[in-house]
């Protein structure tokens, strides 16, 4: 890369890795956007939405249909390199969270259910703009809180990784989650296959990041 960066964004859309952002705007905003081929082995840069309206420390990105959605500090920002267009999503502001993934072009993360009162898996249909609850998994063990924990798509299947904090200790839950459709509406529904305490530290914690590697 010509520019170094910190907690930029990035994407992988057609064969091409995206990186956006991570830098301050005194620095060239030519090289906003970079994009290295993958099969020409090349870097091209290109100027794009300024700091104004993205800041320059990215908390989350995904993709999802061939579109490079960001989360900052202060905006849901969404990039289609095909067409070249910057849009803010303010339906994404309201409800992303740093915990989450996507599955099948389904963006999945935590939210708090105002009406039950309890924090439940929550996912955005970027074709539709639409917000929803995962139905079926509502009474998932210990999720009573959320903060530090994260999500990953493992070959299909929704993995929660709860990070519970319990009077200074943190105890760690791992939840395996199969997804489906049903009804004409295409409601998200989920069956818990496993849930387990995997690990127990006697101080406060947090997961950074969770991956899902194929070895």
């Amino acid at each position: 890369m010509r520019v170094p960066r910190g907690c930029a964004a990035f994407g992988i859309v057609d064969g091409k890795i995206y990186v956006i952002g991570g830098y301050n705007k005194a620095d060239s905003l030519d090289n906003w956007v970079e994009v290295f081929d993958l099969e020409k082995q090349t870097w091209e840069s290109f100027s794009g939405l300024c700091n104004e309206e993205l800041s320059k420390i990215t908390l989350k990105s995904v993709v999802m249909n061939k579109k490079i959605y960001i989360m900052d500090r202060g905006n849901g920002i969404v990039f289609d390199p095909k067409k070249g267009v910057w849009e803010r999503d303010f339906l994404l502001d309201r409800d992303w969270v740093v915990g989450s993934c996507v599955i099948d072009n389904m963006l999945y993360t935590f939210g708090f259910d105002g009406v039950k009162r309890v924090y439940r898996v929550r996912v955005y249909d970027p074709s539709v703009r639409v917000w929803s609850f995962v139905k079926g998994i509502e009474d998932i063990p210990k999720m009573d809180g959320t903060l530090g924990s994260r999500m990953a798509n493992h070959g299909g299947k929704l993995v929660i990784l709860l990070n519970l904090d319990k009077s200074g200790r943190t105890e760690l839950w791992c939840i395996k989650v199969a997804l489906e459709r049903r009804g004409q509406q295409g409601e998200i529904w989920g069956k818990i296959l496993w849930s387990n305490l995997v690990l127990t530290l006697e101080n406060s914690s947090t997961i950074v990041e969770c991956f899902d590697i194929t070895i």
